[in-house]
């Protein structure tokens, strides 16, 4: 099945002045579809077993590829961001000497005191929740190359 064609003008449109790398991915990501769909449609009737099974890792990866991971969505991204505001609410509210800071000293305080609890519950979270998701991967990767071997 062909991919639907790609409008410049809405990419251009959407992404001003990335445009014309949006299309060339695009392109190339259609262009691979295409070639993967006739491949597994001449493959399919002509192959034998082992070399079915062969193929079978150009397919897990060609699955793997794909757009990256949202950062937004990673365990360490909020954790990082709330230490980020602490030390700087900290900072604000009891090293600084700039006149200019020392009017939003109380406000600083406030918020260091309710960012310092929230970021000593959250970091143990995330930072465990990250080595669980580097553990699947592992165990992920491992049994891929468990399957590979027979």
């Amino acid at each position: 099945m062909p991919a639907a064609p790609v409008q410049a003008s809405t990419i251009e449109h959407c992404l001003p002045g990335w445009g014309g790398l949006a299309i060339l991915i695009l392109m190339l990501n259609s262009n691979d579809a295409e070639t993967s769909g006739m491949a597994n449609s001449d493959s399919s009737s002509s192959t034998p077993p082992e070399s079915a099974a062969q193929s079978a890792p150009k397919s897990d990866r060609r699955e793997r590829r794909g757009p990256p991971p949202n950062p937004l969505y990673h365990p360490l991204f909020l954790p990082v961001l709330l230490v980020a505001f602490c030390l700087w609410f900290g900072w604000d509210a009891f090293m600084t000497s700039d006149p200019d800071m020392l009017k939003h000293q109380t406000f600083n305080r406030v918020m260091f005191f309710i960012t310092l609890p929230i970021c000593l519950w959250v970091v143990p979270k995330g930072i465990k929740e990250h080595r669980e998701d580097q553990a699947k991967a592992a165990a992920a990767v491992g049994t891929q190359a468990d399957g590979n071997s027979d």
